[in-house]
């Protein structure tokens, strides 16, 4: 098993080339979500970043069995009537971004799971905690990615998935949902050896392995229980369960 896996997109093209030379030699092609609303800073303008959405659509399409399209919270306020909105929403175009989210919307998916090597990897936007799920038993219930993808379209779902945290808004919770999940909710700082400890609130049972993205950095965050990928860069996934940058 090789799976190439794409971060957060915003309208950049980085992973058209991870395509073009790695896309054919992988089983499956992974988007962690955020195709639209670009950074100000970052020279993409909102049009340029619909048509790399359109782009991506359209690849999906024509690869069923091998791409896979999962929502982020950029996604989530185009896609979901009243649903919290994120930064740079895209209101002068949002009703285009409606259509064209309502017009795909079975090919999106919140969670997804591989079994690589022997390691069963869970992928969602932002990381799926613990905590955010005991508080949201009563609506999830067990953690699969049957459950999980559920939570779009059960009584409920949507307001657990708008659980944010406190790190990105004033009284939030202590974690945030599987398209809103902070990375600082996912570690500590040793100060005085100089290291980041992983917090066990993000290390899932059943699973053996996350990756997400959501929050953006300058290079990866890998360990051995999760990694977090949003860094502008693909990467592809051995069956050895090691992560290369490409």
């Amino acid at each position: 098993m090789k799976l190439l896996v794409i971060p957060d997109v915003h309208g950049r093209t980085f992973w058209k080339d991870a395509v073009e030379k790695y896309g054919g030699e992988c089983d499956k092609i992974i988007f962690i979500g955020d195709y639209v609303d670009p950074y100000k800073d970052e020279g993409i303008t909102r049009k340029e970043s619909m048509a790399v959405f359109d782009e991506i659509i359209n690849f999906r399409l024509n690869n069923p069995d091998k791409v896979v399209l999962l929502i982020g919270n950029h996604d989530a306020h185009y896609m979901i009537p009243h649903f919290v909105r994120s930064t740079r929403y895209n209101s002068s175009n949002a009703y285009h971004l409606k259509e064209m989210y309502r017009s795909h919307g079975s090919i999106f998916k919140l969670a997804h799971e591989e079994t690589v090597g022997d390691k069963k990897v869970l992928f969602t936007h932002a990381g799926l905690m613990n905590s955010w799920v005991e508080r949201n038993k009563s609506i999830i219930g067990d953690v699969t990615v049957d459950n999980l993808n559920h939570l779009i379209d059960i009584p409920g779902g949507v307001t657990a998935l708008s659980d944010i945290s406190k790190y990105r808004t004033w009284l939030g919770y202590d974690s945030g949902s599987i398209i809103w999940s902070d990375i600082r909710e996912k570690i500590d700082i040793d100060v005085v050896n100089e290291k980041l400890i992983t917090l066990d609130d993000s290390i899932v049972k059943g699973y053996d392995y996350q990756i997400f993205g959501h929050t953006l950095m300058e290079k990866e965050m890998i360990n051995d229980n999760w990694a977090c990928l949003d860094c502008k860069k693909a990467f592809i996934l051995n069956d050895d369960m090691k992560l290369e940058e490409i």
